[in-house]
Formats: structure tokens, sequence, C-alpha cells
């Protein structure tokens, strides 16, 4: 029996740890003044986000995306981090799902797309980017109160009708991003199928989107890396020193067609991998039930896709089209 059936179900428990993260002796580093010049720069960009408070409230709603992601990618550029975007990220009136590594993650969505984010509550307190974050129009959700789930799935169907773009990580937490042969951990974890319900709600897209981190040291070709996750049990202060130290360091974005629900992989040959937290369910062979769109179905396959996506191999990205929920015959 699970002793703590709340935090695994309602609260997702990641088991990656200090073991997942590169050897420090061997990964790439730039000098400890430009650590210094980093940190520096990185702390004008939080400057200039508080700047941007109290001025968001009279801009317009195309001003304030504008805004916003004018600040994620200085947030970026201060600590030397280079963005790849692939694919077509949505730009209106869709549930954006992604993996979730680091606390990067939120910058680098809302430097590529303007997004209204899904966070848990705690962040609302937190010095400048709880304020930030509330005039972003960013949704808060409560893990200490299962009870207050449906509320804010409502709270999304309302964003998404509005023609807004949220994004979410249904994984529930970060985890490192990379599988490793022998590895302990998870390395991902499986995608809680509770805000895919406001895409079917709301007739609204659904968008996959794999983040994936690589160190791209000069001269050499660039290798996956976990340098920047933000593992259980860390501290963010040893997180962002960490990342202020990594040379070379890219974050790609990729935005995963609607097209890919057509590939062999959708039958779950994807899903059931070792290192995804949860197997494909045998012999289903659509994501609807009764005619009705299943949003268990419709967060395995979302899974799914974020997985190839990441994995060597993938087919190429295909930017054409979003996974519509209302439409989309899925597997498992």
């Amino acid at each position: 029996m699970n002793p703590h059936p709340t935090w695994s179900l309602w609260r997702p428990h990641s088991n990656c740890g200090p073991g997942c993260l590169p050897d420090p002796e061997t990964t790439p580093r730039v000098s400890g003044p430009a650590r210094l010049g980093r940190l520096v720069a990185l702390l004008g960009a939080l400057v200039f986000g508080a700047a941007l408070v109290p001025v968001l409230p009279l801009l317009s709603r195309s001003g304030r995306q504008v805004a916003g992601r004018t600040w994620a990618r200085a947030v970026l550029r201060s600590v030397g981090i280079g963005l790849d975007v692939r694919g077509r990220p949505p730009h209106r009136r869709a549930l954006l799902v992604a993996n979730h590594v680091s606390w990067l993650d939120v910058v680098t969505i809302l430097a590529a797309t303007p997004a209204r984010m899904l966070a848990k509550h705690e962040v609302r307190r937190w010095p400048l980017i709880g304020p930030l974050a509330a005039l972003g129009g960013v949704i808060f959700v409560d893990r200490t109160r299962p009870r207050t789930l449906p509320d804010t799935v409502a709270e999304v169907v309302a964003a998404l009708r509005a023609d807004d773009v949220v994004a979410v990580f249904p994984e529930g937490t970060t985890w490192c991003g990379l599988p490793r042969p022998g590895g302990r951990c998870g390395a991902a974890g499986r995608f809680r199928p509770a805000m895919f319900q406001a895409a079917i709600d709301a007739d609204a897209p659904v968008v996959p989107v794999h983040l994936g981190y690589r160190v791209a040291p000069p001269g050499r070709e660039p290798e996956p890396s976990t340098g920047p996750a933000f593992l259980a049990q860390e501290s963010l202060f040893s997180s962002v020193r960490r990342v202020l130290a990594l040379r070379g360091l890219v974050v790609t974005l990729t935005a995963v067609d609607g097209s890919w629900v057509d590939e062999p992989w959708v039958d779950g040959s994807w899903v059931d991998q070792p290192w995804v937290d949860g197997p494909a369910e045998a012999g289903a062979p659509t994501g609807r039930r009764d005619g009705r769109m299943d949003r268990r179905r419709l967060a395995a396959a979302a899974q799914a896709a974020v997985r190839a996506a990441g994995s060597p191999g993938a087919p190429a990205v295909r930017p054409d089209r979003a996974v519509e929920p209302g439409t989309l015959e899925l597997a498992a």
C-alpha cells in the first residue's frame, strides 16, 4: 500500500536526484568573472520585470504579450542561453502541454509564445515573481486542496474560450529529462489527465511541446545535458548557480505537429518505454469512448508525442497544424 496516496496522485514526486546531474569536472563552464557578469545581467532583467509590474495593467492585451516575451528573452540572454524554436508554437486558443525539467521551462515558453501559465499557488507568494505572474495572467492551482481542481479546470476552459494559449506541465513536477542506461530515476513522469479536460470542454487544440537542453561548447557537437534541471529537494539558488556556470547552453522548444497522430508510435510503441512512468493501455485503438474524447487517452497520446519529439531518431517535425481533441482519434 502506498503510504502517501495524496502525495503520489495529487502532488507527483520525482525521484530524480544529484545522480542525474552531469559531472562538474567534465561539464564546460565559464570563468568566475563571466558568471558574475551573468548574475548582474540576470538581476538587471529581474529589475526590468519589477518595473513592468505597475505598467502591465495599463497595456493592451497585445502590449502585455510583447512585454512578457521581451522580458523572457532578456532573462535567457542574461544567463547566456540560446533559444532554438522548432515547429510552430501556438499563438491563440490552444492548450500547450510540455515536459517539465527546469525553472527555465516557463521562461522558454514565454519567450516563444504568449501563453498563460498554470502554476502552483505557492508561486503567488514569491517576491517579485508572484505579482509579476499574477499580472501576467498566470492561473494558479492549489495542490493542497484537491477539491478546488474543478474550479481551476473551469478557469482554464474560460481562458481557452477567450482565445488564450494556456501552458501546463502535466507531469506535475520537474524531472531530469534525460534517460540513462541503468539509471534509477524515471527521467520523465506520467502526464496527469485533469487539464486535458479543459481542452475537450473548450474544443481547443492540444499542442504537445518538448523542451530539451543541450550544451554546445566551442568546437564540439552539442550534447544533451541535465545541467539546467531543477531537481527535488534542491534550492532554486543552487540551480541558478549551476545554470550561470554552464558554457554554450541551448534550450530547444519543439512544437509537435498534429499529423504525428498518424505515425506508427501512436499505437503505444513509444509510450511503452522503461523511462516512461506508465505503460500504454493494451488494445486501445482510439482516443474516444462511446464517441466522446477521453482525457486519459488524450493525455497518453500527448505524452507519447512529447517523448518521441525528444528521443533520438524521432521523425522530423512537420509544422502545419495542432492536435484537435474534438476530431482526433488517438491510441492510449
